[in-house]
């Protein structure tokens, strides 16, 4: 009896530690990584790597052509000021942040569910000149139901080239 008690309590403690999916239809996501930045002969390359949640799965567009859903901006540490600026001469789709059309993943599967994951945003040309040393992000996304999510800023990278 001590036995069955035993795993009947492991059991609940197990099942109560399990996060359940959000309902929330606006979009929430959280800087992960800025994988691997490195030189190469087309510019600076980098992943970053975000989290998201989105409770009605509308997160994605269907089509690029409905316009960007991930904007980003790009900053870099001005040692004279001792504060960020945003890196004005980065320009990417003629704006000075990065933006980006993130498709909607099996022809809109997801549409209307509560999804969450990581999204892969490959990143070229995120400074304007090698003397840019100290960079971050800071950025958002938004649904096709026009919900903006959080904005979240990246941590500080310092890189080496």
């Amino acid at each position: 009896m001590r036995f069955l008690f035993i795993i009947f309590l492991a059991a609940f403690i197990g099942y109560s530690c399990v996060k359940p999916k959000t309902k929330n239809p606006i979009p929430a996501i959280e800087f992960a990584d800025f994988a691997d930045p490195h030189k190469t002969t087309r510019g600076d390359t980098a992943t970053m790597v975000l989290n998201y949640e989105d409770g009605d799965g509308d997160l994605f567009v269907d089509k690029t052509s409905e316009g960007p859903n991930l904007i980003f901006t790009p900053y870099y540490y001005d040692f004279a000021s001792k504060t960020y600026k945003a890196n004005f001469n980065v320009i990417i789709n003629d704006t000075t942040r990065i933006t980006m059309s993130i498709k909607q993943p099996d022809n809109g599967y997801y549409k209307g569910r509560s999804i969450k994951g990581q999204i892969y945003v490959p990143m070229l040309e995120f400074r304007s000149n090698d003397a840019i040393k100290i960079i971050r992000f800071s950025g958002f996304m938004v649904d096709l139901a026009g919900h903006k999510s959080n904005a979240v800023t990246s941590p500080s990278y310092t890189l080496n080239f």
